[in-house]
């Protein structure tokens, strides 16, 4: 039998019968990774090397919104990654908003960032339940995601959609005001998150602690080098945060701390996410107390998008979304549509050089823990 291994660099020979190396293949039908695959190589139970084997989840939004107008984009964004559509949101319409000189009404920019904050909290919870699954503990699984019901229902309330808000974040501000009673019920929510929060605590030592403390970990200048961004970032040591260096919308008027942590494990990657929780809390009750009273969409001529004309130039924004940095380059020419559009989310990176980076060298066991402490989307890698 002759092939190669996961490397594409090394035979594999009738000859080669005192090796006690193999290849496993994690993914992409595993039950913990998702539409994504990893080729690792063997050596009993210990990882030699790990080759990410993306491609299962193509749709080609960056072509598809070349041949939209920004309204029909906005929707088409929702889909960037189905864990947190809102951000991505509004990464998009702040591009359109630029290139089009629209000026966002101050009470479209707090909803905003209400929904963004809403949006990163039911994207944790989501990682926290994903993560319980793949370690075994299906307790934490059933609680992420019923808790997670709680902000689907604001979702619901607010976007018309649950799970894909169809835009409601767009240019020019949001596509409408926020419904009567909406204050008491989001203070309802994160009274609920709250709770959540306290049974994840409560179950920290009992599974998360044993099967993630000093695995997987990253050093700093690996973390830098490798182009790491957001949480994985920062779970290394590094202070950064794009809404506190590169404020957008409301985030300058708010006070929030960045979390950070040293030790750059799989346990530091998942405080990382439990704190920033708490952070978020504190933004959207912030949001809540200052809501200011006005309108929530600029007009534009968006409204007749058939005869809409985008300004040419080129911009490019980025934002902090829960796995970190998410950019979008876009050109336009004068037309209806964008001339160009591209999208870096931070998961390409994440899954490609720093889970390579991470796997060489670890136990199989451990092989899931790493892939979900670094909260990764397949969706937005491969788009």
């Amino acid at each position: 039998m002759t092939g190669k291994g996961p490397t594409g660099d090394q035979q594999i020979t009738p000859d080669d019968v005192d090796s006690t190396e193999y290849d496993f293949y994690f993914g992409p039908a595993h039950c913990g990774s998702g539409n994504f695959g990893v080729k690792l190589r063997l050596d009993g139970e210990r990882v030699v090397s790990a080759r990410a084997d993306p491609g299962y989840l193509h749709r080609g939004f960056e072509k598809l919104m070349e041949y939209r107008v920004p309204i029909q984009n906005a929707v088409l964004s929702d889909r960037l990654c189905v864990l947190e559509p809102l951000n991505w949101n509004l990464v998009h319409a702040e591009a359109v908003d630029e290139l089009t000189g629209i000026e966002v009404p101050k009470r479209a920019r707090y909803i905003r960032v209400l929904m963004a904050e809403l949006s990163r909290l039911q994207s944790h919870m989501i990682w926290y339940g994903v993560m319980s699954l793949a370690l075994g503990f299906d307790t934490g699984f059933r609680l992420a995601f019923g808790y997670r019901d709680y902000i689907l229902d604001i979702f619901e309330l607010i976007t018309g959609g649950r799970v894909y808000p169809a835009g409601y974040i767009c240019d020019g501000g949001v596509r409408r005001d926020l419904p009567e009673g909406y204050g008491k019920r989001i203070r309802a929510l994160l009274d609920k998150i709250k709770e959540f929060m306290e049974k994840m605590k409560s179950f920290d030592n009992l599974f998360l602690a044993n099967r993630t403390k000093g695995i997987g970990v990253l050093k700093l200048e690996d973390a830098i080098r490798l182009g790491a961004t957001g949480p994985v970032l920062r779970a290394s040591g590094m202070k950064t945060d794009v809404r506190k260096d590169d404020p957008y919308e409301i985030y300058s008027a708010l006070d929030f701390d960045v979390p950070t942590d040293k030790q750059g494990d799989a346990k530091a990657r998942c405080t990382i996410r439990d704190r920033e929780m708490e952070e978020s809390i504190k933004i959207i009750r912030q949001v809540l107390d200052r809501m200011p009273e006005g309108k929530t969409r600029k007009p534009s001529k968006l409204k007749r998008p058939s005869r809409m004309k985008i300004p040419a130039g080129e911009v490019y924004v980025r934002n902090e979304a829960a796995r970190g940095e998410a950019c979008i380059y876009m050109r336009s020419v004068g037309e209806g549509s964008p001339y160009r559009v591209k999208v870096r989310g931070p998961d390409f990176l994440h899954m490609i050089p720093v889970l390579e980076h991470l796997l060489e060298g670890c136990e199989l066991a451990d092989v899931p823990a790493i892939y979900w402490s670094l909260n990764i989307c397949p969706a937005d890698m491969d788009r």
